[in-house]
């Protein structure tokens, strides 16, 4: 069996992952991070991933072969065992599903993903698509967390939200830099840092690395929805920081803001973004009712498709302008 590099450099990996100082394992702590794999006169593929278990319940990943469906894997002590046929060059994509099924400590690297090996035998190469980067902002929403109505790790799937969908029916790669819970004010009561820290941290200790030579169709961000305990004013200050802080960190990329589903400081949004930037646009929350999996904030299956049905012209026009 040969051993497949776990580098950024092998063009298989699509995301904020993070290679370990001595390049022999690779870790993410965001979910819908993904990894390209393409095979040639391949029977076998071995991915060997950290355990991970919290409250009894295992973090998984998602896989999907020859462009079917995202099907769940838990991670466990054993490795995942990929069969395929040698006679067929097969296209295997893999991505990050859930590390917990709700606050996971990321932020102090107790929770994150770790890929340790991948072995094969035939010829097997990294397959990230040549095409532009589309960049989502936000909380568990864009993660696409607690999709299905289920308690465990089983119920967040990346492969279905909406800013998934979007990028895929605008042929570009996803890149998430999302967290559940968290938020532009340090009112966002779950995840500790806000957005302004993991704009640039994947963790507070490691950098968030994102190649400015990259071709950046976008990034949209969605974040809000977890500020609901800040005053007005509080608010209006972070968010006015936090567009300050994208132009720094993106440059002159096309920036998006797409209002709260819930309809959090609608007005600061619309009073503040309008103004700021002629370079932003501002997507504004029409009186969205996207159907919930838990009747709060998280959209089910069918709300993120329909998210997606509105935000996809939005998007499109946006980055096209």
């Amino acid at each position: 069996m040969i051993n497949f590099p776990l580098t950024i450099e092998s063009h298989a990996f699509l995301g904020s992952w993070i290679e370990d100082p001595d390049h022999q394992h690779i870790l993410t702590t965001n979910l819908g991070a993904e990894i390209y794999l393409k095979s040639h006169e391949c029977s076998q593929i071995v991915l060997d991933w950290a355990a991970k278990t919290r409250d009894g319940q295992c973090s998984r990943i998602l896989i999907s072969l020859d462009g079917g469906v995202f099907k769940s894997e838990k991670l466990t002590a054993d490795p995942i065992i990929l069969s395929l046929d040698p006679k067929e060059d097969h296209l295997i994509r893999i991505m990050t599903q859930a590390i917990s099924y709700e606050k996971a400590r990321t932020w102090t690297l107790t929770d994150y993903f770790c890929l340790q090996g991948v072995t094969h035998n035939g010829q097997l190469t990294g397959a990230v698509p040549n095409r532009k980067k589309l960049i989502f902002v936000g909380d568990s929403i864009i993660n696409g967390q607690k999709v299905l109505a289920d308690k465990t790790t089983a119920a967040h799937r990346p492969d279905l939200s909406w800013d998934f969908l979007v990028s895929e029916a605008l042929n570009l790669n996803n890149v998430r830099i999302a967290y559940g819970g968290c938020g532009i004010t340090q009112h966002a009561k779950i995840y500790p840092p806000t957005a302004m820290d993991f704009l640039w941290l994947s963790s507070e200790t490691l950098p968030r690395l994102i190649d400015q030579r990259d071709d950046i169709a976008g990034v949209v961000v969605n974040l809000g929805t977890n500020d609901g305990d800040a005053d007005q004013q509080e608010f209006t200050f972070a968010l006015k920081m936090f567009l300050r802080e994208l132009k720094k960190r993106f440059h002159d990329a096309k920036i998006i803001i797409v209002e709260p589903f819930n309809g959090n400081f609608k007005q600061v949004f619309e009073s503040v973004v309008t103004s700021y930037d002629p370079n932003y646009t501002l997507i504004k929350n029409t009186s969205w009712q996207f159907p919930t999996s838990d009747g709060g904030v998280h959209l089910n299956q069918l709300g993120h498709q329909q998210a997606a049905d509105i935000l996809l012209p939005k998007i499109k026009e946006a980055i096209n302008a």
